[in-house]
């Protein structure tokens, strides 16, 4: 079983996103019903406290999954924005609760110091099975890491690299337990009350990541998204979009839900709206694949605006010639209109004819980025042109005429 990933790597299915987070779930819960049990058979507080750790992972991985299983779930009447606040409020539950078991830990490992020092060390068991199985979950943390940061670099997914570098955090808590451990052997039990505390320290970080996010999403903040200002200028380069009405990032668990409201020319075919659509989500995702969910709604701007691209064989205003090359053309003419009545002509330079290849899709694309409406040729365009203009929702015109003017009365007649 394969996949495909980001930049068109073909993936096998354990090094799909959702197999791993399961995988990872089921490793986690494992660990820390071994960790809680354990802890209190040897009576270790550091052990207690990587149990709770692990259950910060098991927080991090569920919501992975719930946000990937309703990722395709459709809304309806009574959950418009679908159901993705669900896993905000098992987190959220889930934080509240971390939060209780680290200040119980922290009053213990303390009144354990005390103890100590006034002479009353505190029993812990030393048990050679406790010890084989962490030294078993070190080299599974560590084996864990060094596979997502494998995947992680093969797929480019942020959400794996978050998680190797999460793990890194697991390795150092592990390390920690195990030493106290070793300690314990030695009678050296103070050692595992001051692991504890310092594990304690990971954990109310986690647990306070997982509450702000839980309590943004559920408030429906408006998040700083990093790549706000990248993703700005992504969608108003887009073809067709006149204007970013409202552009809104919320947060839902550790993927992004994008809310746009775009304003396309008022002559934009209807029929066209929704290939916009499509396009412009598949562009996005590609580029900050965090961004789980994109709603788009299409406004209608208020005036009528007609960008028109021509090719010219020279540069005399509207008594311009027409050229019967596209690629070859000096110059190329833009006619812009507003309700019919026509605004301006700008005649600029074709950049692109001493190419010696491609001239004919490197004008087709940098054409399309001027936004235009329409390009008026005289002659059929080859299939690389064409498809370009095409994908770019551009019409192509075929004419018969000599200059510009005469497509100036063909436009006002409209």
């Amino acid at each position: 079983m394969t996949d495909t990933g980001k930049d068109g790597i073909r993936l096998k299915f354990y090094e799909n996103l959702l197999f791993i987070n399961i995988i990872l779930l089921i490793i986690s819960i494992s660990l820390f019903v071994f960790k809680l049990v354990f802890s209190m058979l040897t009576n270790s507080i550091a052990l207690q406290a990587d149990a709770f750790d692990s259950m910060t992972d098991i927080v991090i991985y569920l919501s992975g999954i719930i946000g990937f299983v309703f990722a395709n779930k459709k809304p309806n009447e009574k959950f418009p924005y679908g159901y993705y606040k669900i896993e905000n409020i098992i987190s959220l539950i889930i934080s509240l609760f971390i939060f209780l078991t680290a200040y119980n830990i922290i009053v213990q490992g303390i009144k354990d110091i005390i103890n100590y020092f006034n002479g009353i060390p505190k029993l812990t068991f030393f048990l050679n099975d406790v010890f084989i199985f962490l030294v078993i979950s070190l080299t599974l943390s560590l084996s864990i890491t060094i596979y997502l940061k494998y995947v992680s670099k093969r797929t480019h997914s942020p959400i794996l690299k978050s998680e190797a570098n999460e793990k890194m955090s697991d390795i150092f808590i592990s390390l920690s337990v195990l030493i106290g451990f070793i300690g314990i052997m030695f009678n050296f039990n103070l050692l595992d009350s001051i692991f504890g505390l310092i594990i304690v320290i990971f954990i109310i970080k986690a647990g306070y990541d997982i509450f702000i996010v839980s309590i943004r999403t559920l408030l429906d903040a408006v998040i700083d998204f990093e790549n706000r200002s990248e993703l700005y200028k992504m969608i108003e380069n887009a073809p067709k979009i006149k204007k970013i009405k409202k552009l809104d990032v919320r947060a839902y668990g550790r993927f992004i839900f994008l809310e746009l409201e775009l304003i396309l020319n008022k002559n934009f075919p209807l029929s066209q709206i929704n290939s916009l659509k499509n396009k412009l989500r598949m562009e996005i995702t590609q580029k900050f694949p965090l961004i789980l969910k994109i709603i788009i709604i299409i406004d209608n701007a208020e005036k009528n605006e007609t960008k028109i691209a021509v090719p010219l064989r020279d540069s005399q205003g509207l008594n311009s010639k027409i050229s019967d090359h596209f690629g070859e053309s000096p110059f190329f003419g833009f006619l812009e209109f507003q309700e019919g009545n026509f605004l301006k002509l700008e005649i600029v330079k074709n950049e692109f004819i001493n190419q010696e290849k491609r001239k004919g899709i490197l004008i087709s694309d940098w054409l399309s980025t001027q936004k235009v409406d329409k390009v008026y040729v005289k002659n059929e365009l080859k299939k690389g042109p064409s498809l370009i203009f095409e994908n770019n929702f551009v019409e192509i015109i075929i004419i018969d005429f000599e200059t510009l003017n005469n497509i100036l009365q063909i436009e006002k007649d409209k």
